[in-house]
């Protein structure tokens, strides 16, 4: 039987931030596609200042051990 990998991260205990952007018109909101090794907050907050998404309307944050 086929299994399909885990898109759960490994490190059970890991905090995790994405951004949605604007981009406008037609192309709209999207969530941005981001490395994973770059997901933690100080990454996300200098991404933000340096001016790296559109538009960003929503950052998101949770924690995979604590499922929130």
């Amino acid at each position: 039987m086929r299994t399909s990998p885990s898109i759960v991260p490994g490190d059970d205990d890991q905090d995790i931030y994405l951004v949605m952007d604007d981009f406008g018109g037609r192309l709209g909101l999207a969530w941005r596609e981001t490395d994973p090794d770059s997901t933690d907050f100080e990454i996300v907050i200098r991404d933000l200042l340096d001016g790296q998404y559109s538009d960003p309307v929503r950052v998101v944050g949770f924690n995979t051990a604590e499922g929130r």
